[in-house]
């Protein structure tokens, strides 16, 4: 097998990605107003247009943890994950035709603003602030050292300088060049993430024998699954856990997340910041079927002679890298392809996360205190806090090295759960009239608790493995010798957090845990789909929120104004209460006719015996 290391084209082509997203960040430092005003270094002075508004929110949520993740999960689970993708695609019609126009009308720049005006509360403001500032914090830092150990498996360079080199190129251009920056980098960086995914699809094809060749292979090792319609939650994907369930983990960050609203707001009209949101809906269908595809492939190729087993590769997040080296060992260029298509998927996140820390730390922290600021200062303030989270975010990156595996999984088991009490509040303040602070603040906290000890027994407690089997009767003495220097490399790589993993659904290698036939004690909600938590913390929210609002009193439905509500969802109470008492109506009348006629008969009755008296 030929030497897996960087060639010199693969070099200049990671280089030219990274000199090309500071060069964008350079270019609008200097060019309209210079990024001189908090309007626009935060909102692009609300003049984007859809299409790169759209691909800067795509590629802001596909992370390298999804183009690294999402095959690996089809390599060891099958292919009905790519069922998520109709479950996933309405998350974004949600947020154009529901949240977003409501949050663009009220010209916002901070998403958390909004809970403060609801709920007349600054605690509710900071309590989903703070979670934010906690989720983003500790994002970045996954995100920048995931790729970094991936690219440190096939140079020569420590991790620690490539944290260091990608994360200052990152504070470099979002510092600059502002919002603008952040959202045309990411137009470049999705180009970056589609040629790189596709090219590995390309090449891994064609050594099998094309598409068919490879889907009889994994047809042959039963990868091929879609319609799995066993409603029992503890089936960990389902027909109805990957379109009802994935819903709600794709429902947060394209309804509520600050770096959604921060983009739809910097668009030119409501009508293209709808439309931004809408073209999500297409590219999340070709970014989660392409991924998947590239899973299939990956089994196809090693379906008689897995890397884990073989003890080629230490961990399954290591198995992309690892077949990207292999494949293209002698087209040089490409394999800088791929390390910059997921480097791209990190950028844009993390450029993301930096303009949106700044945006919320200055809006809901600092924006209230300091009195009287001049807009000049104030813009001053916002991009130092951007630098100051650009080093936060280096430094959580070098903690999380250093954390490990476990301890890693864990954070991303707390990572991910925050999403849904945000989501909740929203929803009950957005949706019911009646919540008042006291209830949005409990169920807050509930919604957050809630799920993570679910998370968290899940992750301690393993109780289910559905891993499927691989082989190694295909393997060869020879492939241990010849691939032993990328062994060693690539064992810094074992903590790169995939998209399964990120959702606290860990279990060994080689899939030898026995699945569980029953479950027992605490087991039973621990064996609930990973899937499912999301949901589960959302609706803690919404009915702890409800429950909470009425025992403390509940708001005065006039009290909260038209423009804080949904009204797709007023309508539709309105439409249900209207039948409800229609329905109460018509069985009213119902009974008053039987009365009315049974009255009539006594009346005939009365007379009949009035004239049979008189007769006598």
């Amino acid at each position: 097998m030929a030497n897996k290391t960087f060639h010199p084209a693969d070099y200049a082509v990671f280089a030219a990605m990274l000199v090309i997203s500071a060069g964008i960040g350079i270019f609008h430092a200097f060019s309209g107003g210079k990024q001189s005003t908090n309007r626009e270094f935060l909102m692009a002075d609300r003049q984007m247009r859809s299409l790169p508004v759209a691909l800067s929110v795509l590629a802001s949520f596909f992370s390298a943890s999804t183009l690294l993740g999402t095959p690996a999960e089809i390599y060891q689970y099958g292919t009905q994950y790519w069922m998520s993708v109709f479950g996933a695609m309405l998350a974004p019609l949600t947020g154009a035709l529901l949240f977003g126009p409501m949050l663009f009308n009220l010209k916002i720049v901070s998403v958390f603003e909004y809970l403060e005006i609801r709920f007349n509360s600054k605690s509710v403001r900071l309590f989903g602030a703070t979670l934010f500032l906690l989720r983003a914090t500790l994002g970045m830092g996954i995100v920048l050292y995931g790729p970094s150990t991936a690219l440190s498996a096939v140079t020569n360079f420590p991790v620690w300088a490539i944290i260091l080199m990608v994360g200052g190129v990152c504070t470099f251009y979002t510092t600059l060049g502002g919002m603008r920056a952040v959202i045309w980098t990411d137009v470049f960086q999705t180009v970056v993430m589609l040629a790189g995914m596709v090219a590995v699809l390309i090449q891994g094809s064609i050594r099998i024998g094309g598409l068919t060749e490879i889907w009889k292979i994994a047809y042959d090792g039963n990868r091929i699954e879609f319609f799995n319609f066993d409603p029992d939650p503890q089936v960990r994907h389902s027909f109805w856990s990957l379109v009802v369930g994935i819903y709600f983990v794709w429902l947060p960050p394209y309804t509520v997340d600050q770096q959604m609203v921060q983009r739809f707001s910097s668009a030119k009209s409501l009508k293209d910041a709808k439309f931004a949101l809408l073209c999500n809906i297409p590219g999340m269908f070709v970014l989660i079927t392409l991924c998947s595809l590239v899973g299939v492939v990956l089994y196809a190729n090693y379906a008689t002679c897995d890397p884990l087993k073989n003890n080629d590769v230490q961990n399954v997040n290591q198995l992309l890298p690892y077949f990207v080296m292999e494949i293209f060992a002698d087209l040089p260029g490409l394999p800088g392809l791929f390390v910059a298509c997921i480097f791209s998927g990190a950028l844009s996140s993390v450029s993301s996360m930096l303009n949106s820390l700044a945006a919320v730390m200055w809006e809901d922290f600092l924006k209230v205190r300091i009195k009287r600021v001049e807009e000049a200062t104030a813009t001053r303030i916002t991009k130092s806090l951007a630098v100051m989270f650009g080093c936060l975010g280096v430094g959580m990156a070098f903690v999380v090295e250093q954390m490990g595996g476990t301890v890693l999984q864990a954070s991303l088991t707390f990572n991910g759960a925050i999403g849904a009490p945000l989501v909740g509040v929203f929803i009950l303040g957005a949706c019911f009239t009646s919540a008042n602070w006291i209830g949005a603040l409990a169920g807050g906290v509930m919604g957050f608790v809630f799920p993570i000890w679910l998370g968290i027994g899940k992750y301690v407690r393993q109780p289910q493995n559905f891993k499927l089997s691989t082989s190694t009767a295909g393997c060869f003495a020879e492939n241990q010798t010849s691939t032993s220097l990328l062994n060693t490399t690539l064992s810094m790589v074992s903590s790169i957090p995939t998209v399964t993993e990120s959702m606290s659904e860990l279990s060994t290698c080689d899939g030898s845990m026995p699945i569980s036939a029953e479950l027992t004690g605490l087991d039973k909600l621990y064996g609930v789909s990973y899937i499912w938590f999301s949901s589960i913390g959302i609706l803690t929210v919404v009915v702890i929120g409800l429950v909470v609002s009425l025992m403390t009193g509940k708001t005065e439905e006039d009290k909260v104004p038209e423009n804080l509500q949904l009204h797709f969802w007023k309508r539709l109470y309105a439409l249900i209460s209207h039948s409800s008492r229609n329905k109460e109506t018509v069985e009213e009348e119902e009974i008053a006719g039987i009365k009315s006629a049974h009255d009539e008969e006594l009346t005939d009755e009365y007379v009949s015996v009035d004239d049979a008296t008189t007769s006598l």
